[in-house]
């Protein structure tokens, strides 16, 4: 009898068991569709919510977060951001995570985690990314109000006196630092954040500059130029910021194409006068020879042992004979060793027509320096003769030349105690300019009488 009863006891059970299976299966399969409960999308609730319910409820949410301004500010300047524009929230790919959380092909497994969840719920980030374009802009907005260059310490002479003007920091907006704080804040009731920067710290410092010592004036020396010649000046000017506050280490050999650059129109140069094979033409940066000649003169007052110096085929207005040096960017060059033991500070100034070159350093020199030109030779022009075919057969026009000259210059130095030494700087040539006569080839018109037309009607006395 007792056997009987366990019988239908355990048959009793064992369809217990398939029921609840079988109860445990149908629910699962008309929820199959569902997430499992227990699973949050960031702050958001989508257990039991189909896909369709999920995107819906996730909108809401998102539509009601972004809608209020995300507010950047940077010292006393303020950005008013509109989310909705910045932001890209990947919803399909939250709510396809979520559906997938814990759906075993195994009913049993999955009724299993849906009680779990239930017990320990699920959270998946709602993944969100800025979008590029709008962000950059952003940038490009903010740093136009904030950003600034790294300025380096300077010298600056005021008045024959010399000051240092303190370096300023650099500023740049940390672009990857700003992009995760904005992340970090967008599901935030209150969006506020600064603007996170980097700061740029300048090459040259003020205490840098005090110890070079650089106090006293050692040269000078100033050239005039023609402000009439627009281009020209242009040129000597753009040359001229180029070798402002120039900083030459001891023992350091200047190179005048490497300090200044190529002069090309890219940069501003214009078309002015320049010597090319023994005339005068025009080429882009013509002018720019001056500063190399204004600086070559200052160098020998200062004494500086000369490395590279070429002079012009052609005597130029402004220095004396044999005191020009000519450059021509990748070809020729002006270099100079600085040889006093110190720093030297080149300063450039144009006021009006005088382009002004100074050079200081620790102390002056205890010798006086003077230059002297020493005309060796005069080279007569020569003459060419040349057809003109403008000109009337018989008839000569002439065009002066202009001699050339063989030149020495003289570096003359007088020392404290009374004595002079006097040293050959350069042995120069500079061509002659060629007397051009010109025969005229043009063959004289034939003179031809005028047609007189008769006519048997009387003449018109008005005529």
């Amino acid at each position: 009898m007792k056997k009987k009863q366990y019988i239908y006891a355990g048959i009793a059970i064992v369809l217990c068991i398939i029921f609840f299976l079988y109860g445990i299966s149908v629910y699962e399969t008309k929820r199959s569709e569902n997430i499992l409960e227990g699973i949050y999308v960031d702050q958001v609730y989508v257990g039991g919510l189909t896909e369709v319910e999920a995107k819906e409820k996730l909108q809401k949410f998102i539509e009601t977060y972004l809608k209020n301004p995300l507010i950047l500010y940077y010292s006393d300047k303020t950005w008013n951001i509109n989310l909705e524009n910045l932001i890209e929230v990947q919803t399909d790919q939250a709510v396809h995570e979520a559906l997938s959380m814990g759906k075993s092909k195994n009913f049993i497994f999955r009724f299993i985690n849906r009680q779990r969840f239930k017990l320990t719920p699920k959270k998946i980030e709602l993944a969100t990314k800025i979008k590029e374009e709008p962000f950059n802009s952003l940038i490009e907005t903010i740093s136009k109000e904030i950003a600034r260059e790294p300025k380096n310490a300077e010298f600056k002479i005021v008045d024959g006196k010399i000051t240092i003007e303190k370096e300023q920091e650099g500023i740049q907006v940390n672009k990857e630092n700003l992009e995760q704080e904005i992340l970090k804040i967008i599901w935030s009731q209150t969006k506020k954040i600064p603007v996170p920067v980097t700061t740029i710290k300048p090459e040259i410092t003020e205490e840098t500059l005090s110890k070079m010592n650089i106090k006293e004036e050692l040269a000078s020396f100033s050239t005039k130029f023609d402000q009439t010649q627009a281009e020209r000046t242009t040129n000597i000017k753009l040359a001229a910021e180029k070798l402002k506050s120039y900083i030459i280490p001891p023992g350091e050999i200047f190179s005048f194409n490497e300090v200044v650059g190529e002069r090309t129109s890219k940069e501003g140069y214009k078309e002015a006068p320049i010597f090319l094979n023994n005339e005068i033409t025009t080429g882009v940066g013509g002018g720019v020879c001056q500063l190399s000649t204004t600086l070559y003169n200052l160098a020998l007052l200062a004494d500086l042992e000369i490395v590279e110096r070429t002079n012009h085929s052609l005597p130029v207005s402004y220095v004396p004979l044999g005191r020009d040096a000519t450059v021509n960017y990748g070809a020729i060059d002006l270099k100079f060793k600085n040889t006093t033991g110190g720093y030297l500070l080149l300063y450039t100034e144009i006021k009006g027509d005088t382009l002004t070159m100074k050079f200081y350093g620790s102390k002056k020199n205890d010798k006086k320096i003077k230059i002297v030109s020493e005309v060796i030779k005069e080279i007569p022009p020569p003459v060419n003769i040349k057809e003109d075919y403008h000109l009337e057969k018989g008839k000569i026009s002439i065009k002066e030349g202009k001699p050339g000259y063989q030149v020495r210059v003289w570096k003359i130095i007088s020392y404290n105690n009374g004595t002079q030494e006097k040293k050959l700087i350069s042995t120069d040539t500079y061509n002659p300019i060629a007397t051009i006569l010109y025969v005229g080839k043009k063959e004289p018109q034939a003179q031809t009488r005028p047609v007189v037309k008769e006519s048997n009607q009387p003449s018109d006395p008005r005529n």
